[in-house]
């Protein structure tokens, strides 16, 4: 659905409700939004190892305090920049846990869990009104906190300091699904004008069905990224396998692509092509944000097309050429986990206190 200087409208999926309140002050807001002017933080969180492949934890703890306190200060900077959209790479409150194994999780699990951010917090209310007060969208990506659990959370916060949108990644990724619990397909929906995704642009469970509503802008949170032909870096943190991912979603959504990591960061228009960029190796204190404007008087006016590659047909289609030789059964790998944090750090203890040779399987594991 276009963006209109006169109505800004959410769809369907969205936590508040459809419409924004008028604001007597919100016409210069709604009218600078025929042209969207985006800003990516592309800075590290508070207490996080550095460089950027440091993936030492020793001696170091979490701070969603001094997180919170960096992240307003980028949205308050963003603002007289011109940016109406402030988005944050993957996890960035309070930091994603670079490194992370089984001996990481038994030793960090509770640090982590009691600095995640809680939704209607003083944390989180610090954040919604930096919003309000800078008049600008903004885009979260964050551990969320809730009683038992956390979940690898993105939020959509209006310029009115509204929350317009959570959802949960869907599955986290290898070891990721041993700290952080599923969430449901209920987030893959679109909300104002766009989509949001975390490091998981190579699924179709999770890309088709929102490229199906033709987004008009896809936010791809990713938690850091080198720059190319990084020896250091495993292929699933390569820039040069993870804004493929991202660049092939634009093609096949049409959607502006906001590729948004600590380091390297980058924006793709609809066909693919980059628009902005910048390279991991430019200090973060001399650019923490990367900026790029959007005209949104080209974007869509519909919310589908039934003749498209991203359609009920082409769906029906993937399912009528499924392999015949292939079991039509439910595998537990689409199973969703929760896991319980207080198990999660018993079995931590256990394991420190063998130094790793405990033979209690780590929970969600036998799921």
């Amino acid at each position: 659905m276009r963006l209109t200087p006169t109505s800004i409208l959410v769809l369907a999926g969205q936590s508040a409700a459809g419409v924004l309140p008028k604001l007597a002050n919100s016409t210069s807001l709604e009218q600078s939004l025929a042209n969207l002017t985006v800003a990516l933080v592309r800075s590290a969180p508070a207490n996080w190892p550095m460089p950027l492949f440091n993936k030492d934890w020793s001696n170091v703890t979490f701070d969603i305090d001094k997180t919170v306190e960096l992240g307003v200060g980028h949205i308050a900077e963003a603002a007289p920049s011109g940016a109406n959209l402030v988005v944050f790479p993957e996890l960035w409150f309070p930091g994603y846990p670079k490194g992370i194994d089984e001996a990481w999780i038994a030793k960090h699990s509770e640090d982590y869990y009691n600095n995640s951010l809680e939704v209607g917090s003083e944390h989180w209310k610090r954040i919604l009104t930096a919003a309000k007060d800078s008049h600008v969208y903004v885009a979260l990506a964050f551990s969320e906190k809730t009683a038992q659990s956390i979940y690898m959370g993105q939020a959509l916060i209006s310029p009115y300091g509204e929350l317009l949108h959570l959802r949960h990644k869907l599955r986290p990724s290898g070891i990721e699904r041993y700290l952080w619990s599923d969430g449901s397909v209920d987030g893959l929906k679109l909300s104002l004008l766009l989509t949001h995704l975390t490091c998981k642009h190579f699924h179709p469970t999770m890309t088709f069905n929102m490229q199906v509503q033709r987004e008009d802008v896809h936010i791809a949170a990713f938690p850091y990224m080198p720059d190319y032909n990084e020896s250091q870096a495993l292929y699933w943190e390569s820039v040069e396998v993870n804004e493929a991912a991202a660049r092939t979603y634009a093609v096949n959504s049409g959607a502006y692509t906001l590729f948004a990591s600590v380091g390297y960061s980058s924006i793709m228009d609809g066909t693919g092509v980059t628009v902005a960029k910048i390279e991991a190796s430019v200090p973060f204190d001399q650019t923490p944000i990367l900026y790029a404007s959007i005209n949104t008087t080209a974007f869509s006016d519909t919310s589908y097309d039934v003749n498209s590659e991203q359609s009920w047909a082409a769906l029906e289609q993937m399912k009528t050429g499924f392999p015949y030789y292939v079991p039509k059964v439910p595998g537990k790998f689409f199973d969703q986990k929760t896991i319980v944090i207080e198990n999660l750090v018993a079995w931590g203890g256990a394991y420190l206190e063998s130094n790793g040779t405990t033979s209690e399987p780590m929970p969600g594991s036998t799921s």
